[in-house]
């Protein structure tokens, strides 16, 4: 049960990772206030199934629609007005303070500050598992595709990307709404896993989780960051029986890995599965003779 509860923990923020590595590592738009999105998926499904009846996996996509509507109020003036670096970083950190504040205001269906309580246990391994793959593979082609090129010129060099005919307002527009997207399943799927959720389990200090992640991982790698979520999930639990030392380590393995690996654990590599792929050609091969 413990071994699967952290296999959960780490499949739904590796969802959220997925959508901030678009975000922040490909499209280079740096968001720390990430978890507001988190918040508006989770809350979303919570209410639509325990109030409205929605059965749980519509529940969820829809919590993620949700998301995105709220990341085109919040991005498209933002980036229409050319919003980048640290003005649009304190744009997403006001965005998830005034999700907080407003959430634990309203209390019908929010519940306000005290949060929502005796929400089924709907996301187990069997669930979040295939969701996770499948988001993660959606990622990875979309990453390989026209427009995720497009992102990553936008990153390197945005006036060449707009002197070719790059629609730089709109490509980063889609990236914010893809973003949201994975950050709203995220949420609803975390919900459904921990039966309550208030303002503060969305809070700053999650959307740093999730960057450090991307950080960690390489900005511009979709298997590093998964790995350093893996590794952000696991090690704290490992270093757990040193209570508040355990802290202390924690963050002095972060410093030694970024002092050696500054460009993060895979850099702009990604893991292959060219074997893989080998492997089942082989197979094929021998089984059709």
């Amino acid at each position: 049960m413990y071994i699967s509860s952290l296999m959960i923990f780490a499949c739904v923020n590796i969802i959220a990772v997925a959508g901030l590595v678009l975000l922040t590592g490909y499209t280079g738009i740096f968001s720390i206030g990430h978890a507001g999105f988190l918040a508006v998926g989770g809350y979303a499904a919570v209410i639509l199934f325990k109030h409205f009846g929605v059965p749980f996996l519509p529940a969820l996509l829809c919590g993620g629609i949700c998301a995105v509507i709220v990341s085109v109020i919040i991005g498209y003036p933002a980036l229409r007005n050319k919003m980048a670096g640290d003005a649009f970083a304190i744009v997403m950190l006001g965005f998830v303070a005034v999700v907080r504040i407003t959430i634990s205001n309203i209390y019908p269906f929010f519940e306000g500050a005290h949060g929502i309580s005796d929400i089924p246990r709907l996301t187990t391994i069997w669930t979040v598992l295939p969701i996770t793959v499948i988001m993660v593979w959606l990622m990875r082609n979309f990453l390989k595709s026209h427009y995720g090129k497009n992102c990553i010129a936008i990153n390197q060099q945005e006036l060449a990307a707009e002197m070719v005919g790059v629609d730089t307002v709109k490509a980063k527009l889609i990236a914010l709404m893809i973003s949201a997207f994975y950050g709203g399943i995220s949420g609803g799927l975390f919900s459904f896993f921990a039966t309550y959720i208030a303002p503060t389990t969305f809070a700053e200090a999650k959307s740093d989780d999730l960057l450090a992640a991307v950080v960690l991982g390489g900005m511009c790698s979709l298997s590093g960051p998964i790995l350093a979520t893996v590794f952000l999930v696991i090690l704290p639990e490992v270093l757990r029986f040193l209570v508040l030392w355990r802290l202390v380590f924690y963050g002095a393995a972060f410093v030694i890995i970024m002092q050696f690996k500054p460009e993060g654990l895979m850099g702009y590599r990604e893991i292959s599965f060219k074997w893989l792929e080998d492997l089942f050609k082989r197979t094929g091969v021998k089984t059709n003779d």
